[in-house]
């Protein structure tokens, strides 16, 4: 049977939305489902008594999420016929040709054109990404669509970039809009969604902004509250899953190894003139450089172009030449040229012994290549998942991590790539090995382990370099997120 658990309040909410023609923002924390809701909800207008709806329905998500749609409407919706429209321009032509349209091979030529005319298509739902919708916009124009549903829709938040001005102009009756970060950095980009949503309520961005373009009291925050309860709702894990296992956050700070200590100086006093004059020679490197080489140092020196070499020379010279093994020198230098990769070295064989599983976040693939060479060293059996791993093989990875018959121990993620959708609650463990600017970013990552499903309590270990710009770049993420608590906080 169908079984939407503590779910059914909300699909009563988006049906009471459509009954009243109003658009709007699922925006339920990271690992409550948004994806089973959405589902659901077709599946209940297919279903009602009178006026049962049999589609179109358009389903826009990332190219990685595009099997998890498939696979929750197999499962909620069995009786539903759902098509993926992406790949080659060859593969979509063939779905054109196909499964779009009935084809006067089984009925009159003028019942299958009268049918095309009436946007009745042989698909109920269709699947697609959001660089499918802006290469092929004349396909999806074409039809009226029941509904509109763009999953991770934060990728609507910029008003004036080419997928949102190409995705408002597919005709819809109906939009409901997910994500888990409706507020990432400011309320221009709530803005966004709520224009994309309902156009005519939400026309003017400068009397929007004018209005709350700067939250500076609570009398503003009420009446953004009350103007946002209609068209979003948001609901945290505690609000929905009262026997979730808990989530700990631990920081832990770490120091410079003295190496660091040099090149973190050495970088900064580069630019110091440039940094505090604001001078801006046709040599200095941008504001944005400065701080990305003071991030690479914090996480291990070996990011910073030269250095790895300088460092395993200097250490060669300290070995009697007779015992010198190049090896061995990059296997120790790797460990302790690194605050942050000692530190690592005392905390994973604790957790192995302990039967924990692990996910390591950075934001920077080079900082994953020295990890994996770092549990190679180990003999750590582990996954990886990056921005250049295909479709097939993330699904792989992450069925082979979440099997116990395979003993990973630990799965390597960029936290951009390997933030979204992902469900990888075999782990108990989540390590934050750099922090992004954008909390958001980071809170993906996370519920990628704290989410439904997740049986036991999950640890979250996030590394700071004490006394560094890291520190700064924490310190400005938390203000970023009280802004978004501050605003959604009464909308559950």
């Amino acid at each position: 049977g169908f079984r939407l658990r503590s779910y059914r309040s909300r699909v009563n909410w988006l049906l009471f939305n459509w009954w009243n023609q109003r658009s709007c923002i699922l925006a339920d924390e990271m690992g409550l489902g948004k994806t089973i809701q959405s589902v659901g909800f077709i599946k209940l207008l297919q279903d009602l008594p009178t006026t049962g709806l049999r589609g179109p329905f358009l389903i826009v998500a990332p190219l990685s999420l595009i099997g998890q749609w498939q696979s929750e409407s197999k499962t909620w919706a069995p009786d539903l016929n759902v098509v993926l429209y992406h790949g080659s321009a060859d593969a979509r032509d063939f779905v054109i040709k196909n499964d779009f349209f009935f084809s006067d091979q089984f009925m009159s030529k003028t019942t299958a054109t009268k049918l095309r005319k009436q946007h009745v298509t042989k698909f109920h739902i269709l699947i697609t990404t959001y660089e499918v919708v802006m290469k092929d916009i004349d396909v999806f124009t074409k039809i009226k669509w029941k509904a509109l549903i763009v999953d991770e829709a934060h990728r609507l938040k910029n008003s004036n970039s080419k997928l949102f001005e190409e995705l408002l102009t597919v005709p819809r009756d109906y939009c409901l809009l997910l994500t888990g970060t409706p507020l990432a950095n400011a309320t221009e980009e709530l803005w966004a969604l709520l224009h994309f949503a309902n156009k005519s309520v939400f026309n003017s961005k400068d009397d929007f902004l004018e209005k709350f373009g700067q939250l500076e009291n609570s009398v503003q925050v009420q009446e953004l509250h009350s103007i946002l309860k209609p068209y979003l709702l948001r609901r945290v894990k505690e609000d929905v899953e009262k026997s979730m296992p808990p989530k700990t956050e631990t920081i832990l700070e770490v120091s410079l190894t003295p190496g660091q200590k040099k090149y973190y100086k050495a970088i900064y006093e580069r630019n110091t003139s440039f940094l505090f004059k604001g001078s801006k020679p046709s040599n200095s490197p941008s504001l944005m450089n400065v701080m990305m080489e003071l991030r690479k140092c914090c996480n291990h020196p070996f990011l910073i172009r030269g250095v790895e070499d300088k460092i395993l020379a200097e250490a060669a010279l300290q070995v009697n030449s007779s015992e010198l093994d190049y090896v061995k020198i990059f296997e120790e230098q790797l460990v302790k040229a690194s605050g942050k990769m000692v530190l690592i070295d005392k905390l994973l064989p604790k957790l192995f012994a302990n039967g924990h599983k692990v996910l390591i976040f950075s934001q920077m693939v080079r900082v994953l290549d020295l990890l994996e060479e770092y549990l190679k060293l180990k003999r750590y059996k582990y996954e990886r998942l990056d921005g250049s791993t295909s479709s097939s093989s993330r699904t792989a990875a992450v069925s082979r991590f979440m099997r116990k018959s395979y003993q990973r121990f630990v799965m390597l993620l960029s936290t951009r790539a390997g933030g979204l959708g992902l469900n990888l609650t075999a782990a108990d463990i989540v390590i934050i090995y750099d922090s992004d600017w954008n909390p958001q970013n980071d809170l993906q990552a996370i519920a990628r382990s704290h989410r439904i499903g997740q049986t036991k309590a999950v640890s979250v270990y996030r590394l700071l370099t004490a006394k560094t710009y890291e520190m700064h770049m924490f310190h400005s993420a938390s203000m970023k997120l009280g802004l978004e608590q501050a605003v959604l906080s009464q909308n559950r």
